[in-house]
């Protein structure tokens, strides 16, 4: 029962007790019914005053606690003329002031905040309590090449991208560079911070695969013209020397001519050989830009297939092709794609070989997301992570007699054409090597 009601009944109980001291007057003494009547109405009319006196700010004060509860904070009250009401007023003026400020001010923060987000270059990932993605920006949705509502409440562990586990790795603060699909390099760095008391975490993401290439080319195309140089001028001055030295053979004699020949044509083989090595760096910094064309790249990936199917037979190597109907044509340069291609089987049929055994690769061709591909497989021995790691570093090769030149020359043919690009292990159980041509 509200106190409202209390009182009222309060005002009707001695009121009655009015009434009835009324009716016995009117009965035992007439005379005092007109006291009674005018200590009725005076003790009414008080009564009446009273409460709206004592209510009146209480519905001031249910109707001020209303506006709070639905955040209404622009709703004042004016002073009533009462002190202690009036204090009370100013209080709750007061507080509705505050808080309408700082709700301004937190609104107009959330918008910077989501302004920045949207517009930054870097991804930006924070999760709710339970770990689940909580919001994401359009860098971090084009990084995890998922629409942002397919990734809010999804945990790390269920996102269906290589970097999910990187990712669910990662520690509550710190710092990693991450390496995914061979070339990619993300910079992952992850936080906490406070939401209603309870900690949340947070991922900043720096895709860093262009910076470290362009970083990397300048620095090796510079190497290798300065060994390119020294090396060719060398080897040049070398070379005449020592033919000019094995002119003068005929002046020696027969027990000394022979050892001397031979001396002096190892040594410009190796001067000539030397200076082919050289020339295979220098090839890859003096690429020419493609001539793009449309073509069928499938056909040339066949074409390539043949090229090893005498290799490929002596050692027991299946080249099998599983190409879609229907593959539209790709504009790019038909002859540095071929380029690609070989160095690819080359490398698969290289990986196959190392184990000594029977082996297959398949050269694959359909629609991923509405876009060709191109891909090779193998049932070689595949990759390890540290082989992973660095795939497309400059000139790395796990190969005793390799120069690293195939993949760094594939990289820089296909970053010119503007594909995307990934070598990783295959559904075949070896590497799988996929080229998507996005126009």
């Amino acid at each position: 029962m509200t106190l409202r009601r209390k009182f009222l009944l309060y005002l009707l109980a001695v009121h009655a007790v009015f009434a009835g001291c009324a009716i016995w007057f009117l009965r035992v003494t007439p005379v005092w019914l007109i006291g009674v009547e005018v200590l009725f109405v005076v003790s009414l009319t008080l009564g009446i005053h009273l409460i709206k006196s004592i209510f009146g700010p209480l519905d001031l004060f249910r109707s001020g606690s209303s506006y709070l509860q639905e955040s209404d904070f622009t709703t004042r009250f004016k002073p009533t003329g009462h002190l202690d009401v009036d204090q009370l007023i100013a209080v709750y003026n007061a507080m509705a002031d505050t808080l309408r400020e700082e709700r301004t001010h937190n609104e107009e923060q959330e918008h910077l905040l989501r302004q920045v987000m949207d517009e930054s270059p870097g991804s930006v990932i924070t999760l709710d309590v339970h770990g689940n993605l909580a919001t994401v920006n359009p860098a971090a949705e084009k990084l995890l090449r998922q629409p942002k509502e397919a990734l809010i409440g999804c945990s790390l562990d269920d996102l269906e991208t290589p970097l999910a586990p990187e990712l669910a790795a990662m520690p509550p603060t710190g710092s990693r560079l991450l390496t995914l699909r061979g070339r990619s390099r993300v910079r992952c760095q992850t936080g906490t911070f406070m939401d209603r008391g309870f900690p949340h975490r947070f991922l900043l993401l720096d895709e860093l695969t262009e910076e470290l290439h362009q970083s990397e080319k300048q620095a090796y195309e510079k190497l290798v013209r300065m060994m390119s140089h020294e090396v060719n001028n060398t080897c040049g001055a070398v070379q005449s020397l020592l033919e000019s030295c094995l002119s003068y053979r005929r002046q020696l004699d027969d027990t000394d001519r022979v050892d001397f020949s031979q001396a002096m044509e190892v040594a410009i083989k190796r001067t000539v050989n030397l200076n082919s090595f050289m020339r295979g760096f220098a090839d890859v910094v003096r690429l020419p830009q493609p001539q793009v064309q449309f073509c069928n790249p499938w056909e040339i990936a066949a074409q390539v297939g043949l090229l090893y199917r005498e290799r490929c037979g002596e050692k027991a190597i299946t080249v099998r092709e599983d190409f879609a109907d229907n593959l539209p044509p790709v504009s790019c340069d038909p002859v540095q794609l071929e380029q690609v291609l070989v160095n690819v089987v080359k490398n698969a049929v290289q990986a196959i070989e190392s184990t000594g055994r029977a082996g297959e690769i398949v050269l694959q061709g359909g629609l991923v997301n509405g876009h060709p591909f191109l891909a090779v497989n193998d049932t070689g021995p595949g990759l390890n992570a540290q082989t992973q790691d660095q795939l497309f570093t400059p000139f790395f090769t796990t190969r005793q007699q390799g120069q690293g030149i195939g993949l760094t020359m594939v990289q820089e043919i296909l970053l010119a054409h503007g594909f995307d690009f990934s070598l990783e292990n295959g559904r075949l159980g070896g590497a799988e090597f996929r080229i998507i041509f996005e126009d």
